[in-house]
């Protein structure tokens, strides 16, 4: 329970720094700066290209090393990333700085993860879930401090703000970490000497990306997170084009996130007991009803609970995602197994924004929203059809 607490905290004020540098100001800096629609929505993706890169390499060093190792090293990102945005005066400079700090969520998630699943037993929906409110209350904090702090003093003070937040959560890390965790890294235990050379790495990855179960979570995963990193780009201009302003929108994204906090936890000893493809099926079709309403519901009010429940179906699907990768994660594979779920993720979230961004400028953003509504469908579907054929338990087995 103390490793959950410890990597809880450090996650709540990482999520907060690199969030309130995001949600909702970055597609307003970057407006400011003069980039178009489709430069936005790359530079909102620049963060998650990273994790494309690195995900599988950290989740894997730590099933070798340990996790505290990998941990420190992304908090170090965290803390410093924040300070590189105070030299930005152009959209290129904006997404270089973008890409650094998502070297930090790259490494820090996936490892974070697998600590949490090593340390779980029987409760790991749970206990992911656990983690990943602790993390949204700062994901949650993160808007409704950035909206206001930008219409009061510019991009400048969110950034310290976030360099603030950064440092705390590496001192946080360093404090938790003066005493050694017992049995820090079960997984370690299970790779023999052979397996740590070069060659046995990739024919590890490959093995791993053949996994269909993995593979298939994996996929899920990249749909969800597709339409989250767009919905987040697009929202804020999408908000303020109704008549919002920044800190009616930064406050409008924290009390979603805090919906996602408060029930997460009870999602997660849900897909527990009842199973994990159940939970995401219902997230699924509860998100995809949320945008299809967003597309077509013109009032500005009709905003509040539409994005309510639109919050409330991602943490259907993400109580159930992470938990079901540590399930199917081969025994000794823990770290990369996360660490390949949280790469697909992030090529979802890759493509997204600069894709809906671009359909957005061509139709409109009413028409990249619906768009989200008709993927998440699709995922659906497929996600009801690998039910059927697993069973109504909802657990992927190995093929």
């Amino acid at each position: 329970m103390r490793a959950i607490l410890m990597i809880g905290c450090c996650g709540a004020l990482a999520i907060f720094s690199s969030t309130i540098s995001k949600s909702p100001i970055l597609p307003l800096f970057a407006r400011s700066l003069g980039a178009t629609g489709a430069q936005i929505g790359w530079i909102a993706s620049a963060s998650t290209v990273p994790g494309i890169l690195v995900s599988y390499l950290a989740g894997d060093l730590a099933d070798r090393f340990g996790y505290k190792k990998i941990l420190i090293g992304s908090l170090l990102i965290f803390a410093s990333a924040p300070f590189f945005y105070l030299l930005v005066q152009d959209p290129l400079g904006l997404g270089i700085a973008r890409f650094y700090h998502g070297f930090a969520t790259a490494a820090f998630g996936p490892v974070a993860m697998a600590t949490i699943a090593a340390f779980s037993g029987r409760n790991t929906g749970q206990n992911l879930s656990l983690y990943s409110s602790a993390t949204m209350i700062g994901r949650a904090l993160a808007p409704t401090v950035g909206g206001p702090a930008y219409d009061l003093g510019g991009p400048m003070s969110v950034y310290l703000i976030a360099g603030v937040a950064g440092i705390l959560a590496l001192a946080a890390a360093f404090w938790f970490f003066r005493k050694p965790i017992e049995a820090e890294n079960k997984e370690a235990a299970h790779i023999k000497k052979d397996e740590t050379s070069p060659q046995s790495f990739f024919k590890k990855l490959w093995g791993l990306l053949k996994y269909r179960p993995l593979l298939l979570v994996g996929i899920l995963d990249a749909c969800a997170y597709f339409s989250y990193g767009a919905f987040e780009m697009i929202f804020p201009l999408y908000a303020r084009q109704r008549g919002l302003t920044s800190g009616q929108i930064g406050l409008l994204l924290g009390i979603q996130l805090a919906g996602i906090i408060l029930f997460k936890p009870l999602f997660g000893r849900a897909s527990d007991r009842f199973g994990r493809l159940p939970m995401m099926v219902a997230g699924l079709l509860t998100c995809t009803m949320s945008f299809f309403l967003l597309a077509v519901l013109q009032p500005a009010y009709a905003i509040v609970p539409l994005i309510l429940l639109y919050g409330l179906g991602f943490a259907l699907i993400t109580a159930s995602t992470s938990a079901l990768a540590a399930d199917v994660a081969r025994k000794g594979r823990l770290g990369a197994s996360l660490g390949i779920l949280s790469t697909l993720m992030d090529v979802g979230q890759t493509f997204g924004p600069p894709v809906i961004g671009a359909i957005s400028d061509t139709w409109s953003y009413a028409a990249g929203i619906g768009v989200l509504g008709l993927l998440l469908l699709l995922a659906a579907f497929g996600c009801m059809i690998a039910l059927v054929r697993q069973g109504k338990s909802g657990v992927i087995s190995p093929p």
